[in-house]
């Protein structure tokens, strides 16, 4: 007889106790990463994946370092003389105004920024230019279009929406939520396959 496949445990309060293990099981929302952070005195700025590495990187021991030194912010690359051109290397990225009017003007008025644009804003990228980054949203694009671009793991939300009414198309909107909330309720990965898991 085959033994019973155990429920996972339910996901618990993020407190300063949580270790980083247990942490990293369990679906956050950025306000609480970002509350979290305020509370313990980390920056609570930035993209959810760096609010995740922030608080994974204080349950697990790690302190970010003082530093007396103060850091001089390079300028954006959309505010160099001449404006962005194809030829513009890639040394500090933002989704700006500037940015926006460069890649509609080569992309097309259907611009919008995406995943793969927002990953530069990490920094600095070796031998990249502008260039390399309209062709890569177009690549990108066109893979969504063709629904072969995967999901970031910070956008689990909408991972588990595309799955969800993939599987049940007649599905309401409000059916979606309440299965969403049940997953990432538990510890564990929070995704469709997970859900239907839990509702055998």
């Amino acid at each position: 007889m085959a033994a019973a496949t155990s429920m996972p445990g339910k996901r618990p309060a993020l407190t300063p106790k949580l270790s980083a293990k247990v942490f990293g099981e369990c679906y956050w929302e950025v306000k609480e990463l970002a509350a979290f952070c305020r509370h313990q005195g980390l920056p609570a700025s930035g993209l959810k994946a760096d609010l995740t590495k922030r608080v994974k990187d204080f349950l697990g021991g790690k302190r970010p370092k003082a530093s007396s030194a103060k850091v001089t912010k390079a300028a954006r690359d959309s505010v160099a003389v001449g404006g962005l051109k194809l030829s513009t290397p890639v040394r500090n990225y933002n989704s700006d105004q500037a940015t926006r009017g460069f890649f509609q003007k080569h992309c097309g008025e259907g611009f919008r920024f995406n995943e793969y644009l927002r990953g530069f804003a990490k920094g600095a990228q070796e031998g990249l230019t502008y260039r390399d980054l309209v062709k890569g949203w177009k690549d990108a694009e066109q893979k969504r279009r063709e629904g072969q671009q995967a999901i970031g793991k910070q956008f689990e939300y909408n991972q588990f929406t595309r799955d969800f009414f993939a599987a049940k198309p007649g599905a309401s909107r409000a059916d979606m939520m309440e299965a969403w909330r049940t997953v990432r309720s538990y510890r564990g990965p929070n995704t469709y396959k997970e859900f239907r898991k839990l509702s055998k």
